[in-house]
């Protein structure tokens, strides 16, 4: 485990590096098309913008000790209709979680995954979801993710379920 690594929360003067590890993600999952993925950190940058003041979006970097972020992580918390299994309704997603290839098997995705989970567990949020590639789902096992039942529609026009 690289010890030298940091972790700490992000701010706004770090936008263009949770953009670019945002981006390095998606290439990594398969995206190509140049223009999509510019288009994404454009409006991710604009998101960022107005998100990280707010804390409706919380992020972290890893950093070197040359101050180099070479890996992310990121969450938001919705607010549901409380529940039997969840009395306060606060539902976490985590997602960005990514790490520069030269710097991975290091150790530095799981202690990013520790860090935005002990922050989700000292804000009360019980319920926790992300989506996982296969290269990470051992290590999101390991952490106490499982499988679950969630489905899933993609509605491409307003009129798709009118009559």
């Amino acid at each position: 485990m690289n010890q030298e690594i940091t972790i700490r929360p992000a701010t706004l003067d770090d936008i263009d590096d949770l953009v670019r590890l945002r981006r390095l993600m998606f290439e990594s999952m398969g995206y190509r098309e140049q223009a999509q993925l510019d288009a994404s950190d454009s409006a991710v940058r604009a998101y960022l913008q107005e998100s990280l003041p707010t804390g409706t979006f919380r992020g972290w970097l890893a950093l070197t000790p040359g101050g180099q972020a070479v890996s992310s992580g990121g969450a938001v918390v919705d607010r549901h209709p409380p529940g039997p299994n969840n009395p306060t309704g606060q539902v976490g997603y985590i997602m960005n979680i990514v790490t520069v290839p030269a710097y991975r098997r290091q150790g530095i995705a799981r202690r990013m995954m520790e860090t935005v989970l002990s922050w989700m567990a000292e804000n009360d949020v019980r319920h926790v979801s992300l989506h996982a590639t296969e290269m990470a789902r051992p290590m999101y096992h390991d952490l106490g993710f499982v499988n679950s039942n969630e489905m899933r529609c993609t509605i491409s026009q307003p009129n798709d379920y009118t009559n």
